[in-house]
């Protein structure tokens, strides 16, 4: 066999390249077509030349058939070769082109193409390993290899957005379950409305102003009636001013407001309104957290819980109106903790939030610390201050006027009804105090605001409070009784001491609050 194929050019036949797409070879072959068997004249992996193809089936242009090659001890076949009959030669030759080859039978054609013009014999071996190589080929490119890195980093999306949806689903839940958040609040106080008690004209007793101080039985208003008479009005309690709602001289129906006067040690609270469904969540003394208009917080403690309409006025309407709709609100008071409303509040809206879990808990250390801040601010205020007589004479138009080694206050109606007489003793008496005071013990007292950033029974040695200190040049740890403060001074203005505390402190402390200092010109 070797020796038939010595010569391997005549094996090969070169044609146009525009006319075939592979070189034919004359490598001993048979095709067998419907059955019956031809010889082949030269093939190629794209066609095949098959001698003696009768017309009948040449005219039928396709057909189905396999090639059969003989070797010494074994044949090889390639079937189901779909061909398509393209040209016929004078000499008989038929010209049919391979369609639809498959992997595996296109690697037989070239082992065998391969071991011919190598000179190799082929053996069974050969043709396996071929066809064993065209299937893992096969297989390898219909399932490409996935990027691991891509794949690595999809897996990771995909836990991190399920961790997210779980943590997502625990957090509502929380809310849901645990958190009391008010419909609406809003700042209140003990307040008493005067109003006109007939249809009339009204005409103040004199010239008021709001926070104007006044006492019980004080003329307040005379009321001009339309049709004759005048009305006294008087003042039915001793309290300030809060809100003049008309001008001297206006006509008021019966019943309709003129003052409103915040009553005498008042104090200012939190009206919530909760849903009556979470009402059995809340407990007294729980601790809420209050957020205001301008994104300020501060604590409150819940201090009682009414029904949200007058029960004696419910009973006082007609017997077909009683309890004929559902009260789904109820009123819950607190009182602020560790904040101060000034009277600029009073009907202001907030928002009221009670985590009814870290109340069970008794997650809020704030309170008894907050409740001993409270106290030791209070305490300054109430000491007795000192004042020389030009000090009161310029105060004597005011409010409230402040004697010498005097602890009471004596409201402006206290002075007018006193005698002159004892009016004169005071003033000796300060004279005579004045003089004898010397330079150096002599103090003048000026109001300031401070800042308190933190508060312990035990003194500020911690690293967080040392840095805090080395920040602050005018930070420092004071004792005040048997309280450790941790204490930021002194400002002029509230405003100034307000700006300080949102842009410094409270990147440190988020509970330090403001209060009123009482500085001497020593320091």
């Amino acid at each position: 066999m070797a020796t038939e194929y010595t010569d391997k050019a005549k094996q090969i036949v070169h044609e146009a390249e525009i006319t075939r797409q592979h070189a034919r070879y004359k490598i001993p072959a048979q095709i067998e077509i419907e059955g019956k068997t031809y010889k082949v004249y030269d093939w190629s992996v794209s066609g095949v030349g098959i001698i003696g193809l009768p017309d009948e089936i040449y005219n039928k242009k396709f057909a189905t058939g396999k090639m059969i090659f003989r070797f010494d001890d074994f044949v090889t076949i390639v079937d189901n070769l779909k061909l398509e009959f393209v040209s016929k030669r004078p000499d008989g030759v038929v010209g049919a082109r391979f369609t639809d080859l498959n992997p595996q039978q296109i690697a037989i054609f070239n082992q065998i193409i391969s071991a011919y013009l190598s000179g190799d014999i082929v053996t069974e071996d050969d043709i396996i390993h071929a066809v064993t190589r065209a299937s893992f080929i096969e297989k390898k490119d219909n399932k490409p290899k996935v990027n691991e890195k891509k794949s690595i980093l999809v897996l990771l999306l995909l836990w991190a957005f399920v961790i997210f949806l779980i943590l997502f689903l625990l957090y509502v839940m929380y809310q849901r379950i645990y958190i009391v958040r008010s419909v609406n609040a809003f700042f209140d106080a003990n307040m008493t409305i005067i109003r006109a008690p007939s249809p009339s004209y009204i005409e103040f007793a004199k010239p008021f102003k709001e926070n104007e101080e006044i006492n019980t039985s004080e003329v307040l208003m005379y009321a001009h009636i339309m049709y004759g008479g005048v009305k006294v009005v008087k003042s039915p309690l001793s309290g300030k001013i809060h809100k003049i709602m008309i001008h001297d001289g206006d006509f008021r129906n019966v019943g309709e407001p003129v003052f409103a006067v915040l009553e005498k040690n008042y104090e200012i609270f939190l009206v919530a309104n909760v849903l009556h469904k979470d009402l059995i969540k809340i407990k007294i003394g729980d601790i809420a957290i209050v957020t205001l208009p301008n994104g300020d917080e501060f604590y409150a403690k819940v201090a009682r819980v009414e029904f949200p309409y007058n029960v004696l006025e419910e009973h006082s309407r007609p017997l077909e109106n009683i309890y004929n709709q559902a009260r789904n609100y109820d009123k819950v008071f607190l009182k602020p903790i560790n904040y101060t409303p000034t009277d600029d509040l009073i009907g202001t809206s907030a928002v009221v939030t009670i985590d009814t879990f870290l109340n069970k808990h008794d997650f809020y250390s704030i309170e008894e610390n907050e409740t001993k801040k409270n106290q030791v601010k209070e305490e300054p205020q109430e000491q007795p201050v000192k004042e020389t007589k030009k000090e009161i004479e310029e105060n004597s138009t005011n409010q409230k006027v402040v004697f010498i080694n005097q602890t009471p206050y004596v409201t402006k109606q206290d002075v007018k009804d006193q005698p002159k007489e004892d009016i004169a003793k005071e003033e000796t008496k300060i004279k005579k105090n004045a003089k004898e005071e010397t330079t150096e013990e002599k103090k003048v007292v000026e109001k300031k605001y401070c800042i308190i950033a933190a508060s312990s029974q035990k003194p500020f040695s911690d690293e967080k409070s040392k840095k805090f200190l080395e920040k602050f040049n005018n930070a420092k740890i004071e004792k005040v009784d048997n309280i450790y403060e941790l204490k930021v001074e002194y400002f002029d203005t509230y405003k100034q001491a307000k700006d300080f505390l949102n842009s410094d402190v409270k990147k440190y402390y988020k509970d330090a609050f403001i209060i009123k200092c009482k500085v001497g010109n020593n320091g």
